[in-house]
């Protein structure tokens, strides 16, 4: 299932990107000559025929240097100093606590008047504290900031608030906005541009470009320091570019630009690309979708099918096993009668009661293999561990596989582990995976058989060899479902229900195809239900 859905994502990778080339085999994806006057000419019709919104001069409010500061998101965060300083300067906690990073700052005396404010130390703050620079605390926050979060005074008053907008750092104000209600002027704009967009503004970009605003600088001749923008409505540029073959996007780097006029990025929609592509590399484009919606469609058609078929499978199993079990129960029984009456049979009766006998007992192994598979498939291959202790893992492992030293002699041998140890796990699922890859070497191997243990980073090792030779490469074509080799008279379940027990323990089970088939149980130890 795994090669399909594969299969799956490839067609439909390869079908945008075919359809991606087809689209643009005109030629190199820039804009020519003409293309940039028609730029050109768009945007000195947008100016003309759509009236801005407002002229919005920052520079009425940000005068000063340090003002400009409040624009930059860069002075919004913290000093290296105080960078790793888990200390609320807004509250009276952790006074004067790493103070010491603080000394080497500029203007220190403003940060100290700060510090003995918000710790009680003094009542009130020096007429102009927060309409002088600096207006940033060394952690990157302005000090209007600072008093509009503390519980003093009367900065938490509304109309205190909207007198000091000027002083709060741009990237404070969407905050502040939910706090006290719609900002006003020039701040109402500013609470809505995102980092990126404000660093573009304190730099002087000439357009500007936001979810909500287009802001287009006004440029005078010898004054290159005034910072005055035309403010659009993003609606009515979108308005104005919808009969155009233009959309227009900001600029990131590392992504595909048609015409970059600053910090936007002009590009064709995906109405004009349609047109510009010819009419056969348009038939190339859908038929290729086409295509690959037929094979995706074949696709999962077979894909139902085979889960079908599956399930198909597994019912007929089901039906079987359930039908199975009685008769042999019966026929069990019945030879253990007439195994109390072997001495009385002649050689060849008692050969051919051999040879039945071994039928019946395989019967059985196929019925009892049928269960433990459909029994983790009903729970939806998720199966309850419990925990029991193992006093002796050496005579744990010699009692499971005893039955089998007595009925093969001299064909099986147990190398227990060098240093005996207890073990908790769960006995009943250890039991079936030791004794399925046991009966599997005895059943499709050549003898011996040997069984080995090995106890490596809190894990009990299993190890199941024999000296024949495997004709599968890979463990996991042979641990699929009904896979069995060519000389195989079993159901193929064997090994799946090994591997799917062992890996819902959260073990593994390695496999190794020579010079003798060899499987390696690594079955972790189990400290309580899971």
């Amino acid at each position: 299932m795994r090669a399909y859905i594969l299969l799956i994502l490839a067609a439909i990778s390869m079908a945008f990107a075919t359809g991606y080339v087809a689209l643009f085999l005109r030629g190199p994806y820039q804009a020519t000559e003409q293309d940039i006057v028609t730029i050109s000419q768009l945007k000195t019709e947008f100016q003309k025929n759509v009236e801005p919104e407002g002229i919005v001069n920052f520079n009425s409010l940000y005068s000063s240097s340090g003002q400009v500061q409040l624009l930059n998101p860069f002075y919004a965060l913290p000093e290296p100093g105080v960078r790793d300083a888990k200390i609320s300067y807004f509250t009276n906690q952790n006074c004067f606590q790493q103070f010491g990073k603080l000394l080497n700052f500029r203007n220190f005396e403003k940060v100290w008047i700060w510090e003995e404010f918000r710790c009680n130390r003094r009542n009130s703050l020096p007429l102009g504290f927060f309409t002088s620079p600096p207006f940033i605390h060394p952690t990157g926050m302005s000090y209007a900031m600072l008093a509009f979060l503390s519980t003093k005074g009367e900065y938490q008053d509304k109309q205190w608030v909207m007198n000091h907008l000027p002083f709060f750092h741009s990237t404070e104000l969407r905050k502040v906005k939910k706090e006290v209600g719609e900002l006003r002027g020039i701040f109402s704009i500013l609470e809505k541009l995102n980092e990126m967009e404000l660093s573009h503004l304190s730099k002087g970009d000439g357009t500007i470009l936001t979810n909500d605003y287009l802001l287009a600088r006004l440029n005078y001749f010898g004054k290159d320091d005034v910072l005055e923008y035309r403010v659009y409505l993003r609606s009515q540029l979108d308005q104005f570019l919808k009969d155009s073959p233009f959309v227009l996007t900001n600029f990131r780097k590392g992504d595909s630009c048609f015409y970059r006029d600053g910090s936007i990025c002009w590009d064709y929609n995906v109405k004009h690309v349609f047109k510009l592509a010819n009419s056969s590399t348009i038939i190339l484009f859908f038929g290729l979708i086409l295509i690959v919606t037929i094979v995706v469609h074949l696709l999962i058609e077979k894909l139902k099918q085979q889960k079908h078929e599956d399930e198909r499978r597994r019912f007929a199993l089901r039906v079987l096993t359930h039908e199975f079990r009685t008769p042999v129960a019966s026929m069990l029984l019945l030879i253990e009668r007439l195994n109390k009456k072997m001495s009385e049979l002649d050689e060849d009766s008692q050969e051919a009661f051999l040879r039945m006998s071994s039928e019946v007992y395989r019967l059985q192994r196929l019925v009892e293999m049928s269960k433990h598979y459909l029994k983790a498939e009903q729970r939806g291959g998720v199966i309850q561990f419990s925990s029991a202790e193992i006093a002796s893992v050496n005579e744990f492992i010699e009692e499971l596989i005893s039955p089998y030293v007595d009925l093969y002699p001299n064909m099986v041998k147990f190398n227990p582990l060098a240093q005996d140890t207890s073990w908790r796990g769960d006995v009943y699922w250890i039991s079936i995976v030791v004794k399925n890859l046991v009966e599997n070497a005895l059943s499709h191997g050549k003898p011996p058989v040997e069984i080995e243990l090995f106890h490596e980073n809190s894990k009990l090792l299993v190890k199941v060899l024999d000296h024949g030779e495997c004709t599968f490469e890979e463990l996991g074509d042979m641990t699929k479902e009904f896979v069995k080799g060519t000389a195989s008279s079993g159901s193929g379940l064997g090994l799946n229900i090994v591997r799917s027990i062992i890996e819902e323990m959260g073990g593994k089970l390695n496999f190794q195809a020579k010079p003798n088939t060899v499987f390696i149980l690594e079955i972790p130890e189990i400290k309580g239900a899971i």
